[in-house]
């Protein structure tokens, strides 16, 4: 058993360890010797010598009136065993491009209920979690909290503090919207934090109730009114949407009259909110 085991090693299966072994010590014989040595029925030792001579650990004697192998000597079977496996050492890189390639395939998953998008956010935490802390960064499209459960309101305090604890920074665009201006535009905390900043966009020219949340290779769509959301593993897709919000956060500067109600960068406007400290009207 220690010699079949040292065989698969090798790279060969039990019957073939045992047709190998007999044949080492049999010398040149035929199949039928190596059946009776080996305990193999003589049709199947046909078949694993031939498997044997496919590897190149037996040999066929050419030119014998009866059909005789011959086993290859131990030392040359371990070189050519060496021998295949520097040539798939070579082939590496590419096997790893091979599994890159289909790890980076696209996938969707969909989540409903609180239990569903508690679910989603942990994914989410756990991928800022296993970056830098200068690198846990995302964009995002929130919407305006206008309907939706208490008990996902009640959630989303759990989801802030936890951008907090784990320093992670957001750049979105809202609603100017009652529900927004309340709980985030007129609070302190985040319009003076380093990890907070927001523009929002006039209720006439943007109104959404869906939040559209980037970051990584992942687009977060949730729907709040539903509680229902999709989770998009696409680097392409999370690119292109990446792209369209920096062109959105760019834009809306050049028309605020019409379009921006709200920028945390800027300061005057920040003081003016303060004092009102009244969010506009339904």
């Amino acid at each position: 058993m220690e010699m079949v085991n040292y065989l698969y090693n090798l790279g060969l299966n039990e019957k073939e360890a045992q047709v190998y072994l007999a044949l080492l010590q049999l010398g040149k014989s035929t199949a039928y010797s190596v059946s009776k040595m080996s305990g193999l029925k003589k049709s199947t030792t046909y078949v694993i010598l031939d498997q044997l001579s496919e590897k190149g650990f037996a040999n066929k004697i050419p030119k014998s009136k009866k059909r005789l192998y011959k086993a290859e000597s131990p030392d040359k079977c371990l070189e050519l065993v060496k021998e295949k496996l520097n040539l798939t050492q070579e082939k590496l890189p590419e096997l790893l491009a091979m599994k890159k390639k289909n790890e980076e395939k696209v996938s969707i998953s969909y989540y409903e209920g609180i239990i569903g998008i508690k679910e989603m956010h942990e994914k989410f935490f756990k991928v800022m979690r296993s970056r830098k802390i200068e690198n846990r960064k995302y964009v995002a499209f929130l919407a305006h909290e206008k309907g939706i459960p208490q008990e996902l309101l009640d959630y989303f305090k759990e989801v802030n503090e936890l951008h907090k604890k784990y320093k992670i920074q957001r750049k979105s665009i809202t609603v100017y919207h009652p529900t927004i201006v309340e709980k985030y535009l007129s609070s302190k905390d985040l319009i003076e934090s380093l990890y907070f900043q927001a523009k929002a966009i006039s209720s006439k020219k943007y109104s959404s109730n869906v939040s559209i949340i980037i970051y990584d290779k992942y687009v977060q769509i949730f729907s709040h009114r539903y509680v229902q959301a999709v989770l998009i593993e696409n680097p392409d897709v999370a690119n292109s949407l990446k792209q369209i919000f920096y062109m959105v956060w760019n834009l809306v500067d050049k028309d605020k009259k019409n379009y921006l109600c709200f920028n945390s960068n800027d300061k005057k406007n920040n003081k003016k909110l303060k004092k009102k400290n009244k969010a506009p009207k339904k």
